[in-house]
Formats: C-alpha cells, structure tokens, sequence
C-alpha cells in the first residue's frame, strides 16, 4: 500500500515522497538491526524482557499515519483527523502483538515509538499537496490486502533466524533471557 502511494505522489510532494521512504527505509532497518542483535548475540534489556522492536508496532506506525493524511484531504482539521485514525489503527495492530505473546510491552511501545517518531518526522517535511485519486487508493489498499495473501508461505520470521544464525555463526540463536 505504501509503496503504491509513494509511487503516485505528485512530483509537488516529492520533498515528502522522499523522506517518508527513508523514515520508512530507516525503520525496517533499526527493527531488523534489533532483531539480530539479540537473536545472534542476546543483545537485549532483560529486565523489561527487550529483545528487539516489534515489527508490526513500528512498520504500521511509521505507514498509517502518513496515509491518515494522504487519505484525509488538505483542510488542517481533516489532516489532523487522518492522522489520528492512523496513528489509532498503528496502536491497535501494536498492541494485538500483546495478547498474541509476540512482544512484550517494552517491544510494542518501543517498535510504536520508533515508527511514530519517523512519520512525524517525514510529516515535518512537508504535508501533501493533495490527495490520491479513487483509483490510487483502490489499487493501494487492494495490494495491502492481496500481497500478504499471495505470499502466505513467506515466513520473514524464519528469513530473519537464518540471517542471524549466519552472521553471528552460531547454530542456534537466542529466544529468551
């Protein structure tokens, strides 16, 4: 959905299309970095059960609220809204890792943290100059929904074990404290 959206920004917003792929680039990266760390080295917060950033909590944190403005219109009460409901669907979606026994607390607030932290950086940059035709959202939400159901055996949990076991060189990588 994302992707789709950044592909069809107006040239006008590229300053916004620019900084919402690196805040977005950036966060995948710093969640991965955590996730390794820990896997390959225990490299965590034991205390607070920290073994890196929930990926859902800060993927969907730094995603939802750009597109709750995208999506909302140019009035600063309608951006102030899509914003809300953006960062509101990102929280429940953090928070569904909880009940779930995916993260700890510490992960979905961290992972929530970081995600919210690069939208609203992007957000600083520049608001949209418009907003994407009924066709764009169509077709972004229409692969939001039909991308993770085509690719319903790719397990990136698994992809990540197997890149921690092989840059650390370990056979069995950390899962608990």
């Amino acid at each position: 959905m994302a992707l789709v959206l950044l592909i069809t920004l107006p040239r006008a917003d590229a300053r916004l299309k620019w900084r919402w792929l690196l805040a977005i680039t950036v966060t995948a990266c710093v969640t991965l970095a955590s996730k390794l760390a820990f896997m390959g080295w225990g490299i965590g917060i034991k205390s607070v059960h920290f073994t890196g950033f929930s990926g859902h909590a800060a993927m969907s944190s730094v995603i939802y609220p750009i597109v709750g403005v995208l999506l909302a219109g140019a009035g600063k009460r309608a951006r102030a809204t899509g914003l809300l409901i953006g960062a509101l669907l990102a929280a429940a979606i953090a928070w569904s890792r909880i009940p779930l026994h995916a993260h700890s607390l510490s992960e979905v607030i961290a992972g929530l943290m970081l995600g919210l932290g690069f939208s609203g950086w992007a957000l600083r940059a520049a608001l949209p100059s418009g907003r994407p035709t009924g066709l764009v959202v169509a077709v972004a939400m229409l692969a939001g929904i039909v991308l993770p159901l085509t690719l319903p055996d790719l397990h990136t949990h698994q992809l990540v074990i197997a890149l921690a076991k092989l840059i650390s060189g370990r056979a069995e990588i950390f899962q608990h404290f």
